[in-house]
């Protein structure tokens, strides 16, 4: 949006332009009626930005949405509106030569004016109602009055009538803006016990201010309890730990800054800061049916997992990285101790999330084989439009398993690990890449070099992947894979078909290939031998917003507008047809 001076200085070039033609153009643009046109369009800018000052400074203080700018860009699209009408009432003028024809546009535009600003500042605004009328009718009512020292100038009778239908036209406007909200309201209230306006508020506050606290209050009273999951890998060396692997049953949703979106990056960070090492937060397998309701179950959450993050148990063992295909999927294993780590990945079809079950029946044949446990990790490393997610379903669980009985029987054995990241400053939210950068996570076993890299982001483009795996064989790596965290604090910001560039849509692949290409030669050089162990915890009573309310979400705009176009003909074209024949009454 244009900054506040550049919207004053289009109100003040709106009355200039607006008001010569719809004052001038009865007078045939004469001097005098251009005289007049200035004398009105002064008055009108004056009076509009009066109007805003208070509207601002005094009735809408400490409202979020309203800045100086918002409070002008309404007004400028109030005086459009009423300008509109006026152009009419001028040109029957012209044409008719009666300033009563004038005054009746002018009395309609008034009314269809207050309505908007009604039905605007009602939806948007978090004032409540007795702040919300005077808000609404202030300007058009002081922008009468350099319309009537127009008719006044020209000779009109101003009289009781018209103060008549002021009296009139005001609640009318009221009544009609308020059951047409009431009426949108309906659609809210039926899914989720809320007003649409509400609802629709809280959003804008988020997308307009990055304020999470209106639509968290929302999630927070229609959410579920659930309970949370969490597995922690842990690398130890002599000085401490080197790095700590995080993978949470969160789903890191819904969108910017609410919710989870931004757990990935906050548990890196508040991991890094109880335990001074390299932190990377793969993605689970879990899907929005776990996003979180709010930023206190996030820190429930996060609280929980530094508090399971006390490793005593450490083994020296692992395997070598192992990988197989089934059909489309793709799975990789390494077992660490009795801990393995698993990745599924669809690549280079699109991987989304995946469904719970597909766990459930990897973590059953890890317990038949004899490990404690299994890591398992959704790469969630490949966008190419839609794919069925349950056609693959088979597949996935084959090589999950097949892996898995591959990896067990591999004679384990000592390994080093290396770690670094990197939070590259030209790569922003825009571009698809979150707060936690890039880290890589190096082990070589037995002669072979392994390297997970992890990327904060929302999935990655297509192929980009393969590119990544083949340049790092440049540097000896012999198997890896490529890993993002799906944070959410990338979406909803900017303004194309899916709300958010996944990785490499808009970045240059040769400049992310050369950022993670540096950082796996940072892990590389701090090879150490090393040692592992981890934890896994659960942390009940969680509220999450559910699936079945992010579906009904989803399709509350929908509905809303529906119903907004079926009584918005009927209310607003009654109570026009109200005001037009009180005009008329009032004119006999």
């Amino acid at each position: 949006m244009p900054s506040y001076k550049k919207i004053l200085v289009l109100n003040f070039l709106l009355c200039m332009v607006g008001g010569a033609l719809v004052v001038a153009l009865p007078y045939f643009f004469s001097f005098s009626g251009v005289m007049l046109a200035m004398q009105f369009s002064f008055l009108l800018f004056l009076l509009s930005t009066f109007s805003d000052l208070v509207f601002k400074r005094v009735l809408m203080r400490f409202d979020p949405i309203y800045t100086a700018k918002r409070c002008g860009g309404l007004s400028l699209f109030s005086l459009l509106l009423w300008f509109g009408f006026l152009g009419v009432g001028s040109i029957l003028t012209l044409i008719f030569g009666s300033w009563s024809l004038w005054l009746s546009l002018l009395l309609v535009g008034f009314a269809a004016v207050c309505i908007l600003r009604l039905v605007v500042l009602s939806f948007t605004s978090f004032k409540p109602r007795r702040i919300v009328i005077p808000a609404s009718v202030m300007q058009p009512v002081l922008c009468l009055l350099p319309m009537f020292y127009t008719l006044w100038v020209v000779g009109y009778p101003l009289g009781v009538t018209l103060l008549a239908y002021l009296l009139l036209s005001v609640p009318t406007s009221i009544l009609a803006a308020f059951a047409f909200l009431r009426y949108v309201d309906i659609a809210g209230t039926e899914s989720f016990q809320t007003p649409t306006t509400t609802i629709l508020r809280a959003f804008l506050a988020n997308w307009m201010e990055d304020l999470e606290g209106p639509v968290e209050k929302i999630f927070e009273t229609f959410g579920c309890e659930k309970t949370i999951s969490h597995s922690l890998l842990a690398f130890g060396r002599k000085s401490g730990l080197k790095s700590i692997v995080a993978v949470s049953s969160v789903h890191p949703g819904p969108f910017r800054n609410v919710g989870s979106s931004r757990l990935p990056s906050m548990l890196q960070e508040a991991l890094e800061k109880e335990h001074p090492c390299v932190v990377s937060t793969p993605h689970g397998l879990f899907g929005h049916e776990f996003d979180l309701s709010s930023q206190l179950q996030n820190q429930k959450v996060l609280r929980s997992i530094l508090e399971s993050s006390k490793f005593l148990e450490f083994s020296s063992n692992a395997s070598v990285f192992v990988r197989t295909q089934r059909g489309v999927a793709g799975s990789s294993c390494q077992i660490f101790g009795d801990c393995a780590v698993l990745t599924l990945t669809l690549a280079p079809e699109t991987t989304e999330d995946f469904p719970q079950k597909v766990g459930d029946a990897i973590l059953e044949k890890a317990s038949k084989l004899g490990l404690a446990h299994v890591i398992v990790i959704n790469a969630h490393n490949s966008v190419d439009g839609l794919y069925n997610v349950e056609e693959a379903l088979e597949s996935l669980k084959e090589a999950a398993l097949k892996v898995l009985s591959e990896a067990v029987t591999l004679k384990p054995s000592t390994f080093e690990v290396g770690a670094a990241k990197v939070v590259p400053d030209e790569f922003t939210f825009e571009d698809g890449i979150g707060p936690g950068g890039i880290c890589a996570l190096v082990f070589r076993v037995s002669r072979q070099i392994s390297v997970y890299v992890t990327i904060d982001g929302n999935n990655m483009v297509s192929g980009l992947r393969e590119k990544i795996l083949k340049a790092l064989k440049d540097l000896g790596v012999d198997e890896g894979e490529v890993l993002t965290t799906d944070t959410h604090v990338v979406n909803a910001i900017v303004m194309n078909e899916r709300g958010y560039h996944p990785i490499g849509e808009v970045i240059s692949h040769e400049k992310l290939i050369d950022y993670i290409k540096d950082t796996v030669k940072r892990a590389l050089e701090n090879l150490e031998f090393s040692s592992s162990s981890w934890k896994v915890g659960a942390v009940p009573n969680v509220r999450v917003i559910g699936e079945k309310q992010i579906e009904k979400m989803s399709l509350l705009a929908d509905r809303a507008l529906q119903k907004a176009k079926r009584i918005s003909v009927p209310i607003f074209s009654g109570a026009g047809l109200l005001l037009i024949v009180a005009i008329l009454l009032l004119q006999l």
